[in-house]
């Protein structure tokens, strides 16, 4: 079962961290599943371990814990009042700590933005390191994620890839357990082409044909669930970004031919993650 382990959510005490504690809470109620709620408490920095740290600090840095996961606990309640969640404060890095919990959870969520304790390892130097090494999904969510209506609409970005191939599945099924649409898009950036040359058209059909086996196969291990394709003439990161203004999620794969997930991981991680406008899940 995709869903038959936790979902973990990171916190930091930020807005952005109770934006994913709710988006977690309500993907756990989907998907009937436990939510873990987690904060890492940092040991002390370099500079202090040469100088006795007074036990104030960790008490004070407990209580905060504390602080943060009560009022994440309460947006769950919110969202799902039968749901109980699990708290967890782990010592550590929040890095480390959530690549760990990876392994015995089926998501692990965060925001997009937050202290500069959790999130920001996210979405900086390395972003690449923790999606490769991440065992089940990464979701990041951005704080303005949970005030936008539902669209029904499922994206997943493919490049033909096996990876990409691997998130259409994931993605397929997530649609149909949210009772959405999948919109499979594709993007290839032919700028300074003649779209009227015979090899234009060529390419796209290469595209299509590509697509059209696994979209085949989806459909008919699940004739329940409503599949649109889509070929764009675009850079893939604007594609993700125009894509993520009507869908619920959208979903890559965590490695590429360069396109999609190639970007994400690579220099341009900052803007897709920064400017997706619902929640982007990389799948491993």
């Amino acid at each position: 079962m995709r869903y038959s382990e936790p979902i973990t959510v990171g916190i930091d005490g930020s807005s952005s961290a109770l934006a994913a504690a709710r988006w977690a809470a309500h993907t756990a109620s989907i998907h009937q599943t436990t939510l873990d709620i987690v904060f890492a408490i940092e040991p002390a920095s370099p500079p202090l371990i040469e100088f006795a740290v007074p036990e104030a600090f960790f008490d004070a840095a407990r209580l905060g814990a504390k602080a943060a996961l009560n009022a994440a606990t309460d947006v769950a309640f919110h969202e799902d009042p039968d749901l109980a969640p699990r708290t967890h404060i782990v010592t550590g890095s929040p890095r480390g700590a959530l690549l760990s919990r990876s392994r015995t959870s089926s998501m692990v969520a965060v925001g997009a933005s937050g202290t500069g304790r959790l999130t920001a390892a996210f979405i900086g130097s390395t972003a690449s390191a923790l999606t490769s090494h991440s065992v089940c999904p990464l979701a990041v969510i951005r704080e303005t994620s949970n005030d936008v209506e539902p669209t029904g609409r499922v994206t997943v970005g493919v490049d033909g890839s096996p990876e990409s191939l691997e998130a259409l599945d994931w993605a397929a099924h997530e649609a149909t357990d949210r009772a959405a649409e999948l919109l499979v898009l594709s993007a290839w950036d032919a700028t300074g082409f003649d779209h009227s040359h015979k090899a234009f058209t060529t390419a796209e059909h290469q595209i299509e044909g590509t697509l059209a086996v696994p979209v085949e196969a989806i459909r008919r291990r699940l004739p329940g669930l409503r599949v649109t394709t889509q070929i764009v003439n675009d850079a893939p990161v604007a594609a993700l970004t125009k894509a993520s203004a009507d869908s619920d999620v959208v979903v890559v794969g965590s490695r590429g031919r360069g396109g999609f997930t190639g970007l994400l991981l690579g220099s341009t991680s900052q803007r897709v993650l920064h400017s997706a406008q619902c929640p982007l899940i990389i799948v491993p």
